[in-house]
């Protein structure tokens, strides 16, 4: 009777702990549409999630690595050691993940491009003869498994992978990109790294638990990871609302509105990243970081003159009482915002 009461207690609790986890992915979705600051804070959890999934891989990546395009589109420097750092951010159909292995293969960059060279090696030193058919030994173990929500389901079959290990060399991250894409890769708030973000936390019991417990763990690092971008975004959100304040009350703010969104979607500026940007002189760059800088809406970090670089001074502050969100919410989204009137676009800012 006693071994029953605490079977049945026990999935009570896994079921809470799902409960949370399902609940802190949509409010992450919820969060991605609605946030007036979700333009830099997409690019900023992008960021956050290709680091935990680097320093995973015992592949460390500097913010100063980072490069952010026109269009939003987040790159890392060509000497990024880290293993299948294009699959992050990159969709694959969920049928592809468990019954093609030629596309999940492509997909984590192990793989060339369809229409390739058929000859070429793939990135492991491996022949395609020889991983394939471990993949397929990897999906069919994966089909036999029962069946199970999704957010449950995902850490089994990355269980599974690292177990087969297909590819040789960086299967512990591949197995982190499929169980994130199976799970919360299935809501717009992971970009493949929620679930190292979260597991980061947790330390290394991840890699040695093979029973139930990992069940445990893996609900735990979605709701970490979860409300580590959550709270990303109040924090980003609340630097918005400072930064307003300040620009209004400027009598002639000339374009330094511009020079902090762009700090705000990118890890570090200089004069030359923003004179690129916005095109001005190295002359007028410097003057508005200068003035942002004196006015505490950013950091110099380091340099001289033209060299210096610049970030934000957001740091992990608890937040502000719930009484003081809503004012600031409806001033940013109107201050930051090009399109205010659209809130669903996930380019606002």
């Amino acid at each position: 009777m006693l071994a029953s009461a605490t079977l049945l207690d026990d999935r009570n609790r896994l079921i809470l702990a799902y409960a949370e986890a399902h609940g802190a992915l949509e409010r992450l979705e919820e969060r991605r549409r609605l946030s007036p600051v979700r333009r830099p804070w997409r690019i900023r959890t992008l960021i956050a999630e290709r680091q935990a999934l680097a320093r995973i891989d015992n592949s460390p990546i500097d913010d100063l690595d980072f490069t952010v395009d026109g269009r939003s589109t987040v790159t890392t420097s060509a000497y990024d050691l880290s293993h299948w750092r294009q699959a992050i951010g990159t969709p694959i159909a969920l049928d592809a993940l468990l019954n093609d292995g030629m596309a999940l293969l492509r997909w984590l960059g192990v793989a060339p491009p369809a229409g390739s060279d058929p000859a070429y090696s793939l990135r492991s030193g491996r022949n395609a003869a020889d991983i394939l058919p471990a993949v397929a030994a990897w999906q069919r173990d994966v089909a036999a498994l029962p069946s199970s929500p999704p957010l449950l389901h995902c850490a089994r079959i990355a269980r599974l992978w690292r177990r087969h290990a297909p590819i040789g060399q960086g299967d512990l991250l591949a197995s982190l990109l499929i169980g994130d894409r199976w799970g919360p890769g299935r809501w717009t708030g992971s970009a493949g790294g929620l679930i190292a973000l979260g597991l980061e936390s947790n330390g290394a019991a991840w890699k040695r638990v093979t029973d139930e417990r990992l069940d445990w763990l893996w609900l735990e690092a979605i709701s970490t990871g979860a409300r580590a971008h959550l709270d990303l975004e109040t924090r980003l959100r609340a630097y918005a609302w400072r930064a307003a304040q300040h620009i209004e009350r400027r009598r002639r703010p000339g374009r330094l509105k511009d020079v902090l969104r762009l700090a705000m979607a990118h890890p570090r500026i200089s004069s030359g990243s923003v004179a690129r940007a916005l095109g001005l002189t190295s002359a007028g760059a410097i003057k508005l970081l200068t003035i942002a800088a004196g006015e505490g809406l950013l950091i110099e970090q380091s340099g001289q003159a033209s060299y210096r670089s610049y970030a934000l001074p957001v740091s992990m502050t608890p937040l502000a009482s719930k009484g003081q969100h809503g004012h600031p919410d409806s001033f940013a989204r109107d201050f930051w915002s090009d399109d205010a009137e659209n809130m669903v676009s996930p380019e606002a800012l």
